[in-house]
């Protein structure tokens, strides 16, 4: 039996039993969790599931495109809790993409048709210098054998461009997902004409004054670190004094993302205006108009004290109420542990490890406080981990 055709019956078992599947693409590392919506014989759509266990949009994708199909792993299993879990605590879910398709469409047509005729925002999947390639924004014009799109640039609105894509190019394409759906609520807003030149501080000397200044403002900033990793922080500063700050984490979905701690000199730079910056303001203000900018089970109106040392401050109530951080050190190191004891004297935290073989390994760990370089907590996936949602 071919792979195709031995995918294509993995896809309509799954679709016949309505179970929760992966689906592995060639050509990336990016998995889509969910269960199949629609199947063709070369293509299917798929309701997708976020990490934590949230139904969030939908994906279309050639079966040609995809390497391999799992139907029962840990993994699956650990998804299965997490949204059994956001079931009984009624955590919001996006509706479904309104897409009525008949037995006799074509899938790839009629999404097309649709997304073109609708002037709704996507992300076309397609594939460049061997790996897949992701471009989000409009489709414009429909052809015989390709299409058309205009592809938006998030974080420089004068970047626009039209694009032509073969339809045969064509892997896959996300829509209806939350992020998608905040840049379709958005579009007056990223255009060219609206593009604003960067402001930012890297003066080192300038980061504290800086931050003073942001201290309450409900501004959000972007902190970007300084060392190789691939992602920043957004959201708002909340404390800080002459050597750490706390910022109210916002995610790329300008929603409520937890809480991140930092010392300045894990900072390489200040981010305080931008075309991002903006278009996450305006997220973050759609989301509270609509009562989604925070989950029910989290708390973005904590306090904290603009005292001498907030680490110890969040530190205790971590150790008090049982709380994960996820922590970064000064050698790079980076695990999420419950803190259990603080000695102020040694100045060692114990913590208790997660997700460790508790035959090989221990179960415990010390760190001097001033190894750690950033903590983050009250994030959602540290939510899920201390009500033992994996």
């Amino acid at each position: 039996m071919s792979l195709l055709k031995t995918i294509y019956e993995q896809l309509r078992s799954a679709q016949i039993d309505e179970r929760l599947i992966n689906a592995f693409q060639k050509n990336s590392d990016i998995v889509y969790t969910g269960v199949i919506q629609y199947l063709g014989a070369q293509d299917f759509v798929m309701l997708t599931y976020n990490d934590y266990g949230i139904q969030d949009g939908e994906v279309y994708l050639k079966i040609s495109s995809v390497k391999s199909i799992e139907t029962d792993s840990y993994d699956l299993a650990s998804m299965k809790d997490r949204i059994s879990f956001d079931e009984m605590n009624d955590l919001s879910s996006n509706p479904s993409f309104d897409m009525p398709i008949k037995m006799s469409d074509s899938l790839f047509d009629r999404i097309v048709k649709t997304l073109y005729e609708e002037q709704r925002v996507s992300l076309i999947i397609t594939v460049e210098d061997g790996k897949l390639k992701y471009s989000e924004g409009l489709v414009k014009d429909v052809r015989a054998d390709g299409l058309t799109f205009l592809n938006l640039n998030k974080f420089d609105f004068s970047k626009q461009r039209m694009m032509d894509f073969l339809f045969d190019d064509i892997h896959g394409i996300e829509f209806g997902g939350t992020e998608l759906q905040l840049v379709q609520e958005t579009l007056a807003m990223i255009k060219p004409e609206n593009h604003i030149d960067d402001v930012s501080v890297r003066d080192t000397d300038k980061f504290r004054e800086t931050i003073g200044k942001l201290r309450g403002t409900n501004k959000a900033i972007i902190i970007d670190t300084n060392d190789e990793r691939k992602y920043f922080y957004v959201g708002q500063v909340i404390a800080g004094n002459a050597n750490e700050l706390v910022m109210m984490v916002v995610d790329m979905n300008g929603r409520f993302g937890g809480y991140v701690w930092i010392r300045y000199d894990d900072i390489k730079e200040l981010l305080l205006d931008s075309d991002y910056l903006r278009l996450i303001h305006r997220f973050v203000k759609l989301n509270k108009d609509a009562k989604h900018f925070v989950l029910p089970v989290l708390n973005a109106e904590r306090a904290f004290d603009d005292t001498d040392n907030i680490l110890t401050h969040i530190l205790y109530q971590s150790i008090k109420f049982r709380k994960i951080i996820r922590f970064e050190l000064a050698d790079k190191e980076n695990f999420a542990a419950f803190p259990t004891n603080l000695n102020l004297t040694t100045g060692l935290l114990t913590v208790e490890l997660l997700d460790v073989d508790e035959q090989t390994e221990s179960t415990t760990k010390q760190i001097g406080i001033e190894s750690i370089r950033e903590m983050a907590f009250d994030y959602f996936k540290a939510f899920l981990l201390e009500n033992q949602v994996d």
